[in-house]
């Protein structure tokens, strides 16, 4: 596989989930979630390659593109809904979910949990999940405000990931890989979780 080949296969997905794919940790006949997909920046591989694929985000614009691009291709399994994740409905469950810069959105730590617990309600007993957030652990690039909120040196105000709250929601998990925070200069941090929900 040449250079452009392997872009076309995983396009600009996130590097972590692209390490979990290319281990082999995502069976072929898994249900996927993705919370806030977007364009589609994580999805489009999982839609190319047969997945039962659920496309979630609160913008209508941004699903409208990536159901287009989804049409163009045969045979797939995908399906999109404009939603947001508070007010989903738990009655089906999945067995991998993709949350990446979703969580970061909440506007207090009450608001983070009730995110949290609803997609942690998403996940099948042990299904997967791969998360990514702005994030205080291991740098201190950013000022604490109120209310789980920091400013970052992007000057944008976000809920960040602390080690008392990732201590908080890895109870009922396995972690996968381990808690990788990566800094990017003068703008913001941001971890990247995997965890496997334990049967109860």
């Amino acid at each position: 596989m040449n250079t452009q080949d392997f872009n076309n296969h995983f396009g600009d997905m996130d590097l972590f989930l692209m390490d979990l794919i290319l281990k082999g940790k995502v069976p072929e006949n898994s249900s996927v979630l993705d919370i806030g997909c977007g364009e589609g920046r994580n999805g489009i591989y999982f839609i190319q390659n047969g997945y039962e694929y659920h496309g979630w985000d609160m913008d209508a614009s941004k699903l409208n593109l990536i159901a287009y691009l989804s049409d163009s291709l045969s045979e797939v399994k995908a399906h999109f809904k404009e939603i947001d994740i508070i007010d989903a409905d738990s009655s089906k469950q999945f067995d991998f979910i993709i949350c990446s810069r979703v969580l970061h959105l909440a506007k207090s730590e009450q608001h983070f949990f009730e995110m949290w617990g609803k997609v942690k309600s998403l996940l099948l007993p042990g299904g997967m999940l791969y998360a990514s957030m702005d994030s205080v652990i291991d740098n201190n690039i950013a000022s604490h405000l109120e209310n789980g909120q920091y400013e970052f040196p992007d000057t944008k105000v976000r809920f960040a990931l602390t080690r008392e709250i990732y201590k908080e929601i890895k109870k009922g998990f396995d972690e996968i890989e381990p808690l990788r925070t990566v800094v990017h200069h003068n703008e913001r941090a941001q971890s990247f979780f995997i965890f496997k929900k334990m049967s109860p």
